[in-house]
């Protein structure tokens, strides 16, 4: 009885951790897609390149993304030329292939915190004979993340240079994420991208958290 306790707990200790991660992660796909990529060339104050032509452009940031999607290894964006030269240097080869390993490893967490989710919540399930408690677990950690969400949000938003800063030093070594505006990295990826690709998927993930808050509330509530 009192491992059945221990576990319910834990169940719904990481069922609370874990649905937020999800809702997380899961934008990602909808941002590492080349709808997100047409969606920013073709707004209208979107920086220009000053050394691509806007279909070149396009045809480079997809072939881009079709890395860091796909199976490919680093040859695939070392081969990448443009106007009979290469598309990008040894050094944005290396962060990219740096960043394809960050990619990578979100998605493979997302796919670890649903698993997660899923047992934890038939856990839940079968130790408490309904789903009741299980949604309220959700409900909360999805409350308590949007909270987190927020403060970071407010900061992000008042100084994104220092957020975009100090998130890039937390996964990158040293300054192999920098460069210069005429480098091909800035020129297809310029500042403005990364900017609207955080507000979306701040935006996108506080919106979730509220509506499956709401509806774990209302569910639990009327199960219970």
């Amino acid at each position: 009885m009192r491992d059945n306790r221990l576990a319910l707990r834990l169940a719904h200790t990481v069922l609370a951790i874990c649905t937020p991660i999800v809702l997380l992660l899961g934008n990602l796909y909808l941002l590492a897609s080349p709808w997100y990529l047409r969606h920013e060339y073709s707004r209208p104050s979107f920086p220009r390149s000053s050394i691509f032509s806007p279909d070149e452009r396009l045809s480079l940031a997809e072939a881009t993304l079709n890395y860091m999607r796909s199976g490919q290894d680093v040859s695939f964006i070392e081969k990448l030329s443009a106007q009979g030269r290469s598309v990008y240097n040894y050094r944005e080869v290396v962060h990219l292939a740096d960043a394809k390993r960050v990619m990578n490893a979100a998605f493979l967490v997302h796919g670890v915190a649903v698993a997660i989710v899923l047992l934890s919540a038939l856990t839940i399930w079968y130790l408490s004979k309904g789903w009741s408690s299980a949604l309220q677990s959700m409900a909360r950690g999805c409350i308590g993340f949007f909270l987190m969400m927020m403060a970071i949000g407010v900061f992000a938003y008042a100084q994104f240079d220092r957020f975009f800063t100090l998130f890039h030093r937390l996964l990158f070594t040293g300054d192999s994420w920098l460069f210069p505006y005429t480098d091909t990295l800035i020129q297809l990826f310029p500042l403005p991208f990364w900017m609207d690709a955080t507000y979306i998927l701040a935006l996108l993930t506080l919106g979730q958290c509220v509506a499956v808050g709401i509806v774990g509330l209302i569910f639990s509530r009327a199960q219970g």
